[in-house]
């Protein structure tokens, strides 16, 4: 039904509510993401130097030669991202070099300042802003110039700064330069998995030179091997002032330590919940359950909220929340119930660096119940996952700990789901002498899939079920009509998902030639 990538692509845009990106982090101006074909990249340059309390100054220069008409509306229209709250931003220049040799210049009337995409496309409220500029007399055959500065006059976390960035490997790039000016005073952890740095000092700063290159286009095969991976490998560059991840974690806990204190409000509503629970257990599901279920995902990520989380008050109060902000709900309910949950920093889409201690290693907050053996795993982000499975991107998976009283430490998450991971596919029919084929089919899941046709039953209207169960059977490969559809309430997790329907389809297969295949189950719905 769908691919293991859709999966990822809609874990992580609907399921992750962590926001932690640094203000000097957007990055988009850089085309890493433009046709190998259309466009050449001559030159492409960031520089970024960082002071001892966190502010920043950031330049990206590119020159690129535009080849086809596909370039020309790959380019057309530049978007640079940054954080409003935090950053500064400034288009230096935008102009093109035509082969006669005529320069042509973007003006300032041609930029326009908008939310980002995101904001739009996601139950989701941000300061960070797009400057979209329309570049004025681009064709083929044109060198597109572009500058932009922009000044980080306010750390999101003072007194610390980091960066995570990649080189260019999508599209060939002549020359790539990546410039980081640090206090030389500073400790700073660096690290290069690619290419290694030239290292300079000048007067009272350090700075660290990478330049690379990309000339060999990616074969099909190629491209294809990376977007069937279920995650990236850590950054090519990373940088970061934290000095462990006992330091990391105690930065969080500062943030949220607060917030997941009871409050009566919370211990009324911990009781409430609890009310004849017979054991621990009993109290934890009950609980989960209410979070999972019960409370929106919604982000609100302004400044510093792309770390803190809500008071669990305010949560209860409003009933929507982020990934970190369920969490401490859960947390504070639990800690009523005389129970305690930790927070558990982790990401859903790259591979963790346990050398490079820093909060962008981190896109999502899960919780972590201490048990006598180990912890017990929650996420009550996606809402209705059953209790205890993390889904498939968060499994066998680095993630800081953030225990109270203790140092903060990496821990695995666990490698398998709480329970075996099942889809069943059952078609009772039969075939009339007119080839047409009547059947019941009932078709049920357990684990990674189960959570997503959940999530979209849930988010569709039930007078609509009928066409998104047509639209699942179209792309298991039938192309018969369904009807009389009954599909379990996508709340009750406890038990596995079930939908059955009828189905009909005249002159089954090859029907004229008196050649019929028998319906199979359709492999493509495993994950």
């Amino acid at each position: 039904m769908t691919s293991r990538l859709t999966i990822i692509v809609l874990f992580v845009l609907i399921v992750t509510g962590w926001q932690g990106a640094s203000a000097q982090e957007p990055n988009s101006a850089s085309p890493a993401n433009y046709s190998q074909e259309a466009v050449v990249i001559e030159h492409f340059s960031t520089k970024l130097q960082f002071q001892n309390d966190g502010t920043a100054q950031k330049e990206t220069t590119m020159r690129a030669r535009v080849q086809s008409d596909a370039g020309v509306q790959q380019m057309g229209l530049l978007r640079y991202l940054y954080l409003e709250a935090n950053e500064t931003p400034e288009v230096v220049y935008v102009r093109l070099r035509k082969p006669d040799g005529t320069v042509v210049i973007t003006p300032p009337e041609s930029i326009q300042d908008q939310p980002s995409e995101v904001t739009r496309l996601a139950p989701f409220y941000s300061d960070l802003r797009e400057k979209h500029i329309a570049v004025k007399g681009l064709s083929a055959g044109d060198v597109l110039e572009y500058q932009y500065r922009s000044h980080t006059h306010t750390p999101l976390i003072p007194g610390q700064f980091w960066l995570a960035d990649d080189f260019i490997r999508d599209g060939i790039v002549l020359d790539q330069e990546l410039e980081v000016s640090v206090p030389v005073d500073r400790m700073v952890k660096v690290k290069s998995t690619e290419i290694q740095p030239t290292v300079r000092e000048e007067g009272n700063r350090r700075i660290y030179l990478w330049k690379s290159t990309n000339l060999k286009r990616k074969t099909e095969e190629e491209k294809a091997a990376d977007e069937s991976q279920s995650e990236s490998p850590p950054p090519a560059v990373q940088l970061s002032t934290f000095e462990s991840w006992e330091e990391v974690g105690r930065w969080y806990d500062s943030l949220q330590r607060d917030r997941i204190e009871p409050t009566p409000e919370i211990q009324a509503k911990a009781a409430e919940l609890t009310k004849g629970a017979a054991s621990d257990e009993d109290k934890l599901r009950a609980i989960y359950s209410y979070v999972a279920l019960k409370f929106r995902y919604i982000g609100i990520s302004f400044g510093v909220g792309r770390y803190q989380p809500h008071p669990a008050a305010d949560v209860l109060a409003n009933q929507y929340g982020d990934c970190k902000d369920k969490h401490t709900l859960l947390a504070a309910l639990l800690k009523a119930a005389g129970l305690m949950a930790y927070p558990a920093l982790i990401n859903s889409s790259r591979q963790i660096d346990p050398k490079v201690p820093s909060p962008a290693q981190f896109d999502h907050v899960i919780s972590a119940i201490p048990q006598a053996d180990g912890y017990l795993w929650l996420d009550t982000t996606p809402e209705v996952a059953p209790f205890a499975l993390l889904l498939f991107t968060l499994r066998d998976k680095q993630a800081l700990v953030i225990s109270e009283g203790k140092p903060a430490l990496l821990v695995k998450t666990p490698q398998d789901p709480p329970f075996p991971t099942t889809a069943r596919f059952q078609v009772e029919g039969k075939l009339d002498e007119s080839g047409t084929l009547t059947a019941k089919i009932e078709r049920t899941f357990r684990g990674d899939m189960e959570v997503l046709l959940r999530a979209a039953f849930r988010g569709t209207p039930q007078a609509q079920w009928k066409d998104l169960v047509q639209n699942i059977s179209y792309a298991s490969g039938f192309a018969g009509t369904v009807s009389k559809i009954d599909v379990s309430a996508p709340e009750a997790t406890d038990a596995p998902f079930r939908l059955s329907y009828d189905y009909n389809r005249k002159e089954y297969p090859d029907w004229a030639n008196h050649r019929i295949s028998m319906p199979a189950r359709p492999t493509a719905c495993q994950p």
